[in-house]
């Protein structure tokens, strides 16, 4: 029996060791009863999102209900593939609320670490980090590379066949439509027009005198 209590309490030590370290580190900490769903949240969890050491209970639904509806079936797919032993471990991205309304970026990881006399996952262990700055940056390079294949497909447009009437230099557009070819291009790339007016021109329709050629 001494045995046992000893081990108990040198498990409880590397745990209490392991959470503190952890909350050096910036990361907050959780600790899941599968059975009972009862969680301990660190405190460093509950300052991440604006929260006060007794303002959130010991539910799984404290988390639950702040992931984003957007997030969600991604979540509980990486979380139920490991608890299944799809997986080593459980890890996702995602967004949890905060207090204020906003929404953090989580990397969410965690892991199994005992399971019941039946097989099934008893307790899991894990942390949140906030990977906000990070993620904001991944979105902006995303949008950027979006505007920059946008406009690359828009100059595509330009290196086909274009119908150009022999008059009057209208293109005509894929529903028919003629148009000017300084409407047509800025429809089709990001360029706008500035107008003046070339050397030729200015010797047909402004002759040396300065004025505009009689019709």
């Amino acid at each position: 029996m001494t045995n046992l209590t000893e081990s108990a309490e040198l498990s409880a030590d590397r745990e209490t060791r392991w959470a503190f370290a952890m909350e050096g580190n910036r990361d907050g900490v959780w600790d899941w009863n599968v059975v009972t769903s009862e969680v301990f949240f660190s405190r460093r969890w509950k300052q991440m999102l604006g929260f006060g050491e007794h303002e959130i209970s010991n539910d799984l639904s404290e988390w639950d209900k702040r992931v984003h509806p957007d997030d969600r079936e991604a979540v509980y797919a990486d979380l139920n593939a490991h608890l299944s032993g799809g997986s080593p471990f459980y890890h996702n991205e995602h967004r949890v609320q905060c207090k204020d309304g906003s929404y953090l970026w989580i990397c969410d990881r965690g892991k199994v670490m005992s399971w019941t006399e039946a097989g099934e996952p008893l307790r899991v262990v894990g942390t949140h980090t906030d990977i906000t700055a990070r993620k904001q940056v991944e979105l902006e390079n995303e949008r950027l590379m979006r505007e920059l294949q946008e406009a690359v497909d828009n100059a595509r447009v330009l290196r086909g066949l274009l119908p150009i009437c022999a008059g009057c230099k209208k293109i005509r557009d894929d529903d028919g439509y003629w148009n000017r070819i300084e409407a047509f291009i800025a429809s089709h790339t990001g360029a706008d027009f500035t107008h003046s007016i070339c050397p030729e021109c200015v010797e047909i329709y402004y002759p040396s005198s300065g004025q505009p050629a009689a019709e």
